[in-house]
């Protein structure tokens, strides 16, 4: 049975909006999945339907929820009447939200590129690291922590094994 991955989506979400007693707990859950969806394009349109179904609340709790991520300035909505018969919402992240975000992912790759580079300032001297921990004598033997590598005849299971291992490679 094959086992399917499942998508997994990276977010930057400011601590301040977890800890903001004014929104309740699907209110939180219900920006974190509009910052995911406005990931790509910077906006969303999704339906009252579609969170709904992914939520499993009804229409007025949605409502309610996206009024209220709205009157505390973590969205803009924006009602597009261009369609015929079909308005379309149209919601995007507010100013302030996207700053707090922004920031964080700027220190965050900064923080990754200080490790980089702590990370790197070794790369010259990794042959001389490897060589501290393997290395080979003049007369060909080999040390592992300078602690000479005796070698042993295979059992005939282990040649077993290794020979049913590599008909799988043929």
């Amino acid at each position: 049975m094959k086992k399917e991955i499942e998508p997994f989506i990276s977010l930057v979400i400011p601590e301040a909006v977890l800890g903001d007693n004014r929104l309740t707990f699907l209110e939180r859950v219900l920006l974190i999945e509009i910052v995911s969806l406005c990931k790509k394009n910077g906006y969303c349109w999704p339906t009252n339907r579609y969170f709904m179904d992914k939520f499993d609340c009804t229409k007025p709790t949605i409502s309610k929820s996206i009024s209220s991520l709205s009157k505390y300035n973590y969205i803009d909505i924006e009602i597009n009447n261009s369609e015929k018969n079909n308005s379309k919402r149209i919601i995007r992240l507010s100013k302030v939200l996207k700053k707090g975000i922004t920031s964080i992912q700027e220190n965050t790759n900064a923080s990754i590129q200080n490790n980089f580079n702590h990370y790197n300032k070794y790369k010259n001297n990794k042959k001389d690291i490897l060589n501290d921990i393997y290395s080979v004598d003049n007369e060909g033997n080999e040390y592992w922590h300078d602690v000479k590598i005796e070698s042993e005849k295979m059992t005939d299971e282990e040649v077993k094994e290794l020979e049913d291992l590599l008909k799988n490679f043929k």
